[in-house]
């Protein structure tokens, strides 16, 4: 009879569970606008393979709230976590040109020099 009884209070406890639904995703809301922001205002936009990650970033974050209107809460978290890492990535690489650019101009100095003490 106990057995019965912790079963049965098991059992409408996972109907209870599931019959929950998922809060809004606001943090990974959030989380996705402040990532798409620092890769703007890094200038991801000037940088041809950034600004195209930034676009993925926007595109999919509207997505989510598109799909966060018609209450379909577990794909509109898959988006925002991609919409993410795309404006991460975004901002990894605006500013990782700065850097190259500077490494660039350096190794040209350095071939540079390296012709005049050959000749």
């Amino acid at each position: 009879m106990r057995t019965a009884i912790v079963s049965a209070g098991l059992l409408l406890g996972l109907a209870g569970c599931a019959g929950v639904q998922r809060a809004v995703p606001t943090e990974e809301l959030v989380d996705s606008q402040v990532s798409i922001r620092q890769a703007e205002a890094a200038g991801a936009e000037s940088i041809p393979d950034a600004a195209q990650h930034l676009q993925w970033a926007r595109e999919q974050t509207n997505e989510a709230r598109r799909l966060l209107e018609r209450q379909r809460r577990d794909e509109a978290a898959l988006f925002l976590k991609r919409a993410e890492a795309d404006a991460e990535l975004a901002l990894a690489l605006a500013r990782e040109a700065p850097a190259r650019a500077e490494a660039d101009r350096l190794l040209q100095q350095v071939q540079q020099l390296q012709q005049s003490t050959v000749q």
